[in-house]
């Protein structure tokens, strides 16, 4: 028996071998890869030719100091893949570079993923690529030098999407190693004449749910890369835009893709569809919808991915330098349903998501029993300074500016750690950011975490922040312990504030990936022994001010066409 290394991927159901190809290799096409019988197997088809053929890149290089260099000099890749029919579905069998002459889109998403993780138990994983979508969604790979327990690879179960993962089945007369993402590279021993009977083990192993007993939070989020699933989905968003524009609430709103330099009362203009002229203040949908109904926007949600931009500035700058499309910014939530099942998906960062039921119940349950306060209340403020600023003004008797305090932990210089933004006589840690942005949402919970950690850990923490509290306001620092003293955990409580405006529908919430984020860190103060509290606080709606020439003016929501969104 031969050891041997295939890669293999799985045709989806429906899917006839003929559109597995892009447009230049498909049949009958210029660059038709030839094809042929693998006699071998009854019903399987060969494709083979040479998929690349081109002058080498040095080569203009060598030339400048040569004329001896053969007119036949080329790089090229050739391929070819065996269609290996199980049962009703084929497995694609790949060689060389044919996967640049196949169609992604005709082939089952993380289907190398799903073999490997039925197959490899949680103690015999040996790589794991982990993404950890967010405000910037950051990637990883883990490899260790021999087989390992996943627990060991930091995997964060909650936020983390699994990308490609490689370990020892525990079963060797399967095989010897495999790892995937959607395709499979799978090493074993393997005559010649068994390639069937081995790709319908596969595929057995592909319909398993042993994943379920070590890896089963793979299932909580999973990137869509079906082009034709994300055109359903666009065309439910576009439907939901459309439901906008006629004044009907819509659970769609808008975020900066990435952490921004700009603030709220900085300046922004949408572009693309003949917005001209049209100042705001903040990222809003209400604003997005009125220019759409001002500027009669006719196009589809096509032209909307292509061309709508938005461009910002600080207000202490000249030139508007953050720029996104306008379709990265959206976050929505949709579902599909079909016979059997309902889908559930979110968009964010210009990406859907696929979300596992009960995941998403799971994580907005978490959410919705978080105890919720209310200290700071609805506010006239556009920013997180001009809230500091009004608190300061009206709240001096029972909260204490701690904002832009810094604090070196013991052991650690130019740390300049922030306690919180203000104390409370009722032993309120209050962190509050402008959540215009997923971004600065998750920063926020990072902070309270930080923060309290050095509160409960180090007594030079607590003898600074107590000194800082007595000069600010004699008699405050009653509500801190001495450094010497215990630390009583259960009569503290972080407080986050997050100031946002209002959805269409008038109610206030987080963006879903802000809500799991969120979960991790309540989890972790919890464990310290904290009691932890939410406060979302409504910030006034964006209003317009259309500039044209010299002369400016505020626009009104019936300029906007958008009477009914006003309201909302």
């Amino acid at each position: 028996m031969t050891v041997r290394t295939l890669n293999i991927r799985l045709l989806r159901e429906g899917r006839d071998i003929e559109r597995a190809f892009t447009d230049t290799f498909a049949p009958n096409a210029g660059r038709a890869l030839q094809r042929g019988p693998w006699e071998l197997i009854e019903g399987a088809t060969v494709f083979v030719g040479q998929i690349y053929s081109n002058p080498p890149k040095w080569r203009s290089f060598i030339e400048e100091g040569s004329n001896e260099i053969p007119d036949e000099i080329f790089t090229g890749g050739a391929g070819a893949v065996i269609f290996v029919p199980i049962g009703a579905r084929f497995a694609a069998i790949c060689f060389g570079h044919i996967h640049i002459a196949l169609n992604d889109d005709a082939f089952e998403r993380q289907f190398g993923l799903k073999v490997t993780l039925n197959s490899v138990p949680g103690s015999n994983i040996r790589s794991l690529d982990l993404a950890t979508p967010d405000a910037v969604t950051f990637q990883k790979r883990v490899q260790a030098s021999r087989d390992s327990d996943v627990n060991a690879f930091g995997v964060d179960r909650l936020r983390d999407v699994a990308r490609v993962a490689g370990g020892t089945p525990k079963d060797p007369s399967f095989a010897r190693f495999v790892a995937g993402k959607d395709s499979l590279s799978i090493t074993c021993e393997l005559d010649i004449n068994d390639v069937q009977k081995k790709c319908n083990e596969i595929f057995k192993v592909y319909e398993k749910t042993d994943y379920k007993t070590d890896f089963k939070w793979v299932d909580n989020l999973r990137p869509v890369i079906e082009k034709d699933l994300i055109e359903q989905l666009d065309e439910k968003l576009f439907v939901d835009l459309g439901e906008l524009r006629k004044g009907n609430p819509v659970d769609l709103h808008m975020s900066p893709p990435e952490v921004a330099n700009y603030i709220e009362g900085s300046e922004l203009h949408y572009n693309g569809f003949g917005s001209h002229g049209a100042t705001f203040h903040s990222l809003a949908i209400t604003d997005y919808i009125s220019e759409l109904n001002r500027c009669k926007f006719t196009g589809d949600i096509k032209e909307i991915k292509e061309k709508h931009r938005i461009s910002a500035k600080p207000s202490d700058k000249d030139q508007f330098s953050e720029k996104w499309k306008v379709y990265d910014c959206f976050i929505h939530e949709a579902s599909l349903t079909s016979k059997t099942d309902t889908l559930y998906f979110i968009l964010f960062a210009g990406n859907w998501f696929q979300v596992e039921a009960l995941f998403k119940d799971s994580v907005n349950k978490f959410f919705d029993e978080i105890d919720t306060v209310n200290i700071i209340g609805k506010t006239v403020a556009h920013n997180e300074q001009e809230l500091i600023a009004n608190l300061v003004a009206t709240r001096a008797a029972d909260l204490l500016k701690l904002d832009r305090e810094k604090i070196n932990p013991a052991g650690v210089r130019n740390a300049n750690l922030e306690p919180a933004d203000f104390l409370s006589d009722k032993k309120h840690f209050i962190h509050l950011k402008d959540g215009h942005s997923s971004g600065p949402i998750s920063h926020l919970w990072s902070q309270g975490i930080v923060s309290a950690e050095a509160f409960v850990g180090d007594k030079e923490f607590r003898k600074k922040l107590r000194s800082i509290v007595k000069s600010e306001k004699k008699g405050f620092e009653v509500h801190l312990p001495k450094s010497t003293e215990r630390v009583v955990r259960e009569k503290y409580t972080i407080v986050y504030g997050i100031m946002r405006q209002p959805y269409a529908d008038g109610t206030l919430g987080l963006p879903f990936f802000s809500k799991v984020s969120l979960q991790v860190s309540v989890e972790r103060l919890r464990k310290l022994g904290f009691d932890v509290a939410i406060e979302l606080i409504e910030k006034p709606a964006s209003s317009a001010g259309v500039r044209r020439g010299r002369t400016s003016s505020v626009a009104t929501s019936e300029e906007a066409g958008g009477k009914a969104l006003a309201k909302s």
